[in-house]
């Protein structure tokens, strides 16, 4: 073989190779384009309906905690248990002179019916 052989013979498998990488960067970025598509399109639309729901579920835990609350040491006060039940956050507590008053009020709503 001649050196001008040689050298052809060299240069056709550096093509060979350089074809080969080239094919292979396409399929690269072809996955890489499907997997932003995935990213921008179904992942943000599934991210915005999870933090919806999470504002949802903190709303309500907002609105009924309080009540809750509440119901939880008016059951307390009447089995005479000393623990006082409270909810995180919750910066209002009822006083002894407060649930009287409720109790009050009841009395005089059952004594109208």
């Amino acid at each position: 073989m001649t050196s001008m052989n040689v050298i052809f013979s060299m240069l056709k498998e550096n093509e060979s190779k350089i074809e080969s990488l080239e094919r292979k960067f396409d399929k690269i970025d072809k996955k890489l384009d499907l997997i932003l598509e995935i990213l921008n399109k179904d992942l943000k639309k599934n991210c915005k309906k999870m933090g919806e729901h999470i504002d949802f579920v903190e709303n309500v835990y907002d609105n009924v905690k309080n009540p809750l609350g509440f119901l939880c040491n008016k059951i307390n006060y009447f089995s005479k248990d000393d623990d006082k039940y409270t909810l995180h956050n919750r910066d209002y507590k009822l006083t002894e002179e407060e649930i009287s008053d409720c109790f009050l009020l009841e009395e005089e709503i059952n004594e109208n019916d």
